[in-house]
């Protein structure tokens, strides 16, 4: 009997010394990742501070006009089409937190960087929710959304609803189907879902959507599914908002030598996988970027595959969250494809070159962040662990490497260009002072008399003249 007893105590000690250490290797874990997010948003901030310049460039003189140059309502500004996207919460964001900083370029660009931590916190709850407390490989999240190769969109021609509030909105989306209650779940999927179509190429949800409610509700468990009526009210709700974005709609190309004549499939699949290869900071148009690429499109395609399979093969328990895990990674993979597949097939007439293009980078994080957490689902441990350490060991260097040459040479365009519009308010000149045109199309934007008005009410680059 007492052999018995002093067994269980020794039982006990050990579960209690085991516990003990998952405990301190999890806080371990946890403070490491935290001191990388907050130095990976720290150099981000600094980024910003080091190169965004306060005057308008290129885009943002045309899709400030609704907002700023002229009055419209709040719908008008959500509605805003520019290009192929709308500007949804993109404008009204502008139009809230703008005005007070007297539509201060670099302050935007502050704002902007806000919104990226916003959408990195959000991630970081999301694999918590799916993966449990976070894990020392978690280091490459904030790798992944802190990337420098996204500058494009932080301080060159800044626009919440081009990236950065897509990317919020996702992140945002995937929490919602996390939502245990079913009555908070569907209406907050379907309220995120409306808005992201709107702002900027968020649109890309509104197809996934439908097909995402389709494969949530015949994985799961029959008891547990919606009743058939709200099934098919969720179901026209999100159709009718993807149908809606069409009302009024025009059709613009985003570059002028766009046609819709399609080339040969393996053209576009060279383009993404640049995109893809850019990601990792492997530049170039040959042999090494398209091998690095095609790697990762397989990767994302057999992920995808993968995680659909698991959602029409498996039952799924609505009340664990872990099993939204296969819906999610298929979300965030499924959008990156979309967004990347589209892309190829509007700009490959520019060139491959146009594949490296700064303000992509953003898009396919969300991408990366799906194949980050379907890794984490895989059930082998072994398996998982090599192909974590490879997409971490691949991620961390990426996230490491600055283009401070290309950021530099579009800071002093600006600069250059501010400095002479400041002394002699001549635009053909100052295009040719700064060796870069501040807008291509002057005349159709009417940007004399845009900064005429800027001139009259002292705002953006008339903040700072004496």
């Amino acid at each position: 009997m007492t052999g018995e007893v002093e067994v269980t105590e020794q039982t006990r000690e050990r579960q209690h010394a085991s516990t003990l250490r998952n405990r301190l290797a999890g806080r371990g874990a946890s403070l490491v990742v935290g001191l990388v997010f907050f130095l990976y948003a720290a150099r981000l901030f600094r980024l910003i501070s080091r190169y965004a310049v306060n005057i308008f460039f290129s885009d943002q003189w045309d899709f400030n006009q609704a907002i700023l140059f002229q009055k419209h309502s709040l719908w008008e500004m959500f509605d805003l089409q520019h290009g192929p996207h709308r500007q949804g919460l993109g404008a009204l964001l502008s139009k809230l937190v703008n005005p007070p900083f007297h539509w201060n370029s670099r302050t935007e660009s502050f704002m902007v960087g806000g919104v990226i931590v916003a959408a990195a916190i959000c991630a970081l709850s999301l694999k918590k929710r799916l993966y449990g407390p976070l894990a020392l490989s978690d280091v490459a999240i904030p790798a992944i959304l802190f990337i420098p190769a996204q500058w494009e969109a932080l301080f060159v021609a800044a626009n919440f609803a081009h990236g950065p509030l897509p990317l919020l909105l996702i992140a945002l989306y995937c929490l919602a189907w996390t939502c245990g209650r079913r009555v908070v779940r569907y209406p907050l999927v379907l309220l995120i879902n409306f808005v992201t179509i709107y702002t900027g190429f968020g649109l890309f949800l509104g197809v996934l959507t439908p097909i995402l409610l389709v494969l949530d509700y015949q994985a799961s468990i029959p008891e547990k599914r919606l009743p058939r009526i709200y099934f098919v009210s969720t179901l026209v709700v999100s159709l009718a908002s993807l149908g809606s974005f069409f009302i009024g709609y025009k059709f613009q190309a985003a570059i002028d030598c766009f046609t819709l004549q399609p080339r040969s499939p393996g053209s576009y699949v060279t383009f993404m996988a640049i995109m893809f290869a850019n990601f990792l900071a492997v530049k170039g148009v040959g042999a090494l970027p398209w091998i690095v690429g095609v790697t990762i499109l397989i990767a994302m395609l057999a992920s995808l595959a993968i995680a659909v399979w698991q959602l029409l093969r498996q039952t799924l328990n609505p009340r664990n969250p872990n099993q939204n895990r296969p819906l999610i990674t298929a979300a965030l993979i499924a959008y990156c494809l979309l967004f990347c597949m589209s892309t190829a097939y509007g700009r490959l007439c520019a060139g491959l070159w146009t594949a490296h293009s700064p303000r992509y980078v953003i898009y396919v994080e969300i991408g990366m962040l799906g194949l980050y957490f379907h890794l984490l689902s895989l059930r082998r441990a072994l398996t998982r662990r090599l192909l974590l350490a490879g997409l971490v060991a691949s991620i961390l260097p990426a996230s490491l490497h600055v283009d401070q040459g290309d950021m530099a040479y579009f800071r002093d365009i600006r600069q250059r260009w501010k400095a002479c519009y400041l002394q002699t308010e001549d635009i053909k000149n100052c295009d040719r002072v700064a060796g870069f045109p501040i807008f291509p199309y002057a005349e159709r934007t009417h940007l004399q008399e845009k900064l005429e008005y800027l001139k009259r009410t002292r705002q953006n680059l008339y903040l700072d003249s004496k």
